[in-house]
């Protein structure tokens, strides 16, 4: 019995008390119905509640997916707003029905690059590029910095390497972190003023979320595991471009398309 029934319940009592038992048996019926007629209004509110939330949660879902496909972002803050608290809910709908599961992360993501893009390119006094350690090879020695992550040695083993080059040559501080927590650090330390990420869509959209403060621009990386995980140079030098464009890149053709297939399906 919850506090109001126990206040309806001592209201009764009282008036037995000072009516006398003629009203007794009259005054429980009137509160027995009372609580059946409240709880019925309960649950048809619960109802209502529910239907609205599915319709919402529809809803904006259908605009991100328009929103992607068309590349026509239309009422994103409701978007965001609707997709982030309900998340957990749509990821496990989405994983009970056998459906891709990163579909909600890559909208997320997608509508947060839109929606930061202007300030992105103006803000280019202290540009950096978070990359994930996983991008790293199995044999990779590079030692970890306890203020700027991993220490590349352009050893040509794995992506990072080529994204390094591509960086120095636009003043973009690249950082190899060793794991979520150290965005905090850089953030703190560095201070940014606008931001690439490379992650995998979950993380990205997670981490987007957070450092929304900052202007940023997110990059997919072409496949999951957290182990020797690939990405398309291209497209973080794209993102580059938008603030530092230069006109020639160092990377050829064949690096180029090397990586073009994505591998989240």
């Amino acid at each position: 019995m919850n506090k109001f029934e126990i206040c309806v319940l001592s209201h009764w009592i009282s008036g037995v008390l000072f009516a006398g038992r003629d009203s007794m048996e009259i005054n429980y019926v009137d509160y027995i119905s009372y609580l059946k007629i409240n709880y019925i209004l309960i649950g048809k509110a619960a109802i209502g509640i529910l239907i609205l939330i599915v319709f919402f949660n529809l809803l904006a879902l259908a605009i991100g997916i328009y929103s992607i496909k068309w590349k026509k972002i239309i009422f994103p803050k409701f978007v965001l707003s609707i997709l982030y608290l309900f998340y957990a809910p749509m990821k496990w709908i989405f994983n009970a029905f056998s459906m891709n599961e990163f579909l909600i992360d890559e909208i997320l993501v997608e509508i947060q690059n839109a929606i930061s893009l202007e300030k992105f390119k103006e803000n280019d006094q202290r540009k950096i590029v978070l990359l994930p350690q996983c991008l790293r090879n199995s044999n990779c020695h590079a030692r970890c910095d306890p203020l700027y992550g991993f220490v590349c040695t352009k050893c040509g083993q794995c992506d990072i390497g080529k994204v390094l080059k591509e960086a120095e040559m636009r003043d973009f501080k690249v950082f190899i972190i060793p794991g979520s927590s150290f965005v905090k650090k850089i953030f703190k330390d560095y201070r940014p003023t606008s931001c690439i990420g490379v992650a995998c869509p979950v993380e990205l959209s997670e981490s987007m979320q957070k450092t929304s403060v900052i202007p940023s621009q997110g990059v997919y990386l072409l496949n999951d595991g957290c182990f020797e995980t690939r990405v398309n140079v291209s497209d973080i030098v794209k993102k580059m471009d938008l603030i530092s464009p230069l006109a020639e890149t160092s990377l050829n053709e064949k690096e180029i398309q090397g990586s073009e297939v994505k591998e989240y399906v």
